[in-house]
């Protein structure tokens, strides 16, 4: 069992290849940046002296919302916060800002 459930875990973590390809204009040192600024919190995985971020596929859901906002010019911490408010809604972040749940 305790390998199936790696196989498991290894199969929702993805490369920076796949958060880039999600996010078309982002690069690296966004990436980068996100990660510093510690809104990013990836897997990391060695290859003898190499070692790689990986990304939760919730990971890569919340940088395209972050990246959306940040294309709309809104600054990192508030695209942060309203990409955050958009997960914790589920279904509800596909309306518009302020129309779920009655606000304004």
């Amino acid at each position: 069992m305790g390998a199936a459930l790696r196989v498991d875990v290894l199969s929702d973590l993805h490369p920076m290849a796949d958060l880039l390809a999600r996010c078309p204009g982002m690069t690296k040192e966004h990436v980068y940046y996100l990660e510093q600024q510690g809104y990013l919190q990836p897997v990391k995985q060695r290859h003898g002296k190499i070692q790689r971020n990986l990304y939760t596929t919730v990971q890569l859901e919340l940088v395209a919302a972050i990246w959306r906002h940040r294309q709309a010019g809104i600054p990192p911490r508030e695209a942060y916060r309203r990409a955050l408010r958009e997960q914790a809604r589920g279904q509800l972040s596909m309306w518009p800002e302020g129309d779920a749940e009655g606000e304004t």
